[in-house]
């Protein structure tokens, strides 16, 4: 059985990546990729890249397809679009993006480092209200290590 470790080096075995930097640049081109941000609810709500679409990891392949109640037009007519998939730190959405490959999308990469990857390089980033929000509180609670009490109830 593979760790979580090992299903995304393998995932990026056909996964390319982009760095924030790169991303930032493509983003003032004339034809931005769509951002695709696969965190859970309250992540997005707190920050995400100005203009992503949310779809959590959860619906992903519903969000992709037509005819479902999770369906996402904008991915669902994307298959041949450019595609970045954002997750926190960049693993869940190489595993994201290799599910959309599987499901026929040609263009579609992983941003590299994440969200965090993005505070860090002090790229633009706003919550729900579409407000700026503060990179150094967020730069905390980004790299925040695992609360004591989960590790109490792994152990």
């Amino acid at each position: 059985m593979d760790s979580y470790k090992a299903l995304v080096a393998k995932a990026l075995e056909t996964v390319p990546e982009v760095f924030p930097w790169d991303l930032e640049e493509e983003l003032q081109g004339e034809n931005p990729p769509i951002l695709l941000d696969i965190r859970e609810a309250d992540e997005f709500q707190r920050a995400h890249i100005a203009g992503s679409l949310h779809v959590p990891r959860g619906i992903l392949e519903g969000a992709c397809n037509w005819n479902y109640s999770e369906t996402e037009p904008q991915l669902a007519a994307g298959r041949d679009q450019d595609i970045v998939v954002i997750c926190r730190s960049g693993n869940r959405s190489a595993l994201a993006a290799k599910t959309l490959q599987d499901m026929g999308f040609t263009r579609v990469r992983s941003l590299k480092t994440g969200i965090r990857g993005w505070n860090d390089a002090d790229q633009a980033l706003v919550d729900a209200a579409g407000q700026p929000v503060d990179a150094d509180a967020l730069d905390e609670e980004l790299n925040a290590p695992v609360p004591a009490e989960k590790l109490q109830q792994a152990g």
